[in-house]
């Protein structure tokens, strides 16, 4: 082979090679990174903290909890995922069913506390400074719960950060809570972890039975958040 030969293929092949890795580095950089499981749970306990015999129940609620998640929609906005062993087919059970997330931003308490349809809270919520007067607040609602008070035995006060309107998938056993990085006071690098409201202790993610408000002796389902997820930079 004659030398300007060896030299051309060494360009040809020092071109390739530059092409693949950059080829490799811009899907690396496309690909939307999955969600972050932040715990599970057994997919039948719902209930057990009253009567183990009445988990079959929690199906039918849509209250058998068996995963949490949070994923990266945007650079702006996160997504917190609950899965449920069965979702009724109209998608939820409307102003009955209450899902509830409890998180730690930083070291700080945040609530994400909502349900199928809420007009009897999400209209006018004393205990979070909304009322009045009244609203209407929407399909999904989702209230973003920080500064919580224990006031001693009666219900827990919070201020309400924001409101954001999740997606329920029968088909799929979701609910999907889309919440911006800045009502959640977070920012990039932030930690998210589990957390425990002082006064409900309401900890993790629950799902519980509730009119207005939800107390710790009903039946219920609750899964521990074991995982930590870092806000992308």
């Amino acid at each position: 082979m004659s030398s300007r030969t060896r030299a051309l293929s060494v360009v040809i092949g020092t071109a390739l090679l530059a092409g693949m890795l950059a080829g490799g580095s811009a899907d690396a950089k496309g690909k939307k990174k999955g969600p972050v499981v932040m715990g599970t749970d057994a997919a039948d306990d719902w209930g057990s903290n009253q009567d183990p015999t009445i988990a079959p129940a929690g199906d039918l609620l849509g209250q058998e909890l068996i995963e949490a998640s949070i994923a990266s929609k945007d650079s702006k906005t996160l997504d917190f995922i609950i899965k449920v062993a069965s979702l009724p087919a109209s998608g939820g059970v409307p102003e009955f069913t209450r899902y509830v997330w409890t998180i730690t931003v930083d070291g700080e308490l945040v609530q994400i506390d909502g349900k199928f349809t809420n007009y009897s809270r999400g209209a006018c919520d004393p205990t979070a400074g909304t009322c009045p007067p009244p609203r209407d607040p929407g399909q999904a609602p989702f209230a973003i719960r920080g500064n919580c008070t224990d006031n001693g035995g009666t219900a827990v006060t919070c201020d309400e950060l924001g409101f954001a309107n999740g997606t329920f998938d029968a088909a799929a056993g979701t609910i999907t809570v889309p919440v911006t990085i800045a009502m959640l006071g977070a920012k990039p690098g932030s930690k998210i972890t589990h957390g425990t409201q002082t006064g409900s202790n309401f900890a993790g993610v629950w799902a519980i039975p509730s009119a207005f408000v939800s107390q710790g002796n009903m039946p219920l389902d609750e899964l521990i958040l074991t995982n930590t997820f870092t806000v992308p930079r």
